[in-house]
């Protein structure tokens, strides 16, 4: 196996993603949005304050915000192709279409040769050849609490009830 990573990334990026809960947790993603905007830019400054929370807190520091923020700018650009109404406005919420493309984002996240993140070439002496990104189960969980995060505001989704507007484990 050949790699273009750091040795230890993909376990020290999922270990700091586990010390930032509210980033895989519809509800507190919904609790620390701010209410005067809506759809992307909304999930968008929730992960923000729930990572700049996690690092007041000392949850992680400043090497693992900038590596977590990679997954989250990532996923906000899926996120963006898959809701192209999204204007930013409060109240926005994605179409059927919209729901549509983030289920199939969705399921083209998940592991395996037709994956987003994985890469299949071949075979070499009987052995799959695939490239794949290793910090792809991060994005993933990202990606799923955004999308619950999204659909949550949708009349005819489940919703979350108001909080305080602090993050929760």
């Amino acid at each position: 196996m050949l790699s273009k990573v750091p040795p230890g990334l993909p376990g020290d990026l999922l270990e700091a993603v586990n010390r930032v809960p509210a980033l895989s947790a519809p509800e507190a993603l919904l609790r620390l949005a701010p209410p005067d905007i809506g759809g992307v830019r909304a999930w968008r400054a929730a992960a923000g304050r729930a990572l700049e929370d996690a690092r007041e807190a000392g949850a992680i520091d400043d090497a693992a915000l900038a590596a977590i923020r990679v997954g989250v700018d990532s996923v906000e650009a899926l996120l963006a192709s898959c809701c192209w109404t999204d204007d930013g406005r409060a109240g926005w919420l994605p179409s059927p279409a919209e729901q549509d493309a983030l289920a199939d984002a969705s399921a083209r996240l998940a592991p395996g040769r037709d994956g987003l993140f994985t890469r299949y070439y071949g075979d070499f002496e009987g052995r799959p050849v695939e490239a794949y990104c290793p910090g792809a189960p991060v994005a993933r969980g990202i990606f799923e609490a955004a999308r619950h995060f999204l659909e949550a505001r949708v009349p005819w989704s489940a919703s979350a009830c108001p909080g305080a507007g602090t993050t929760v484990p």
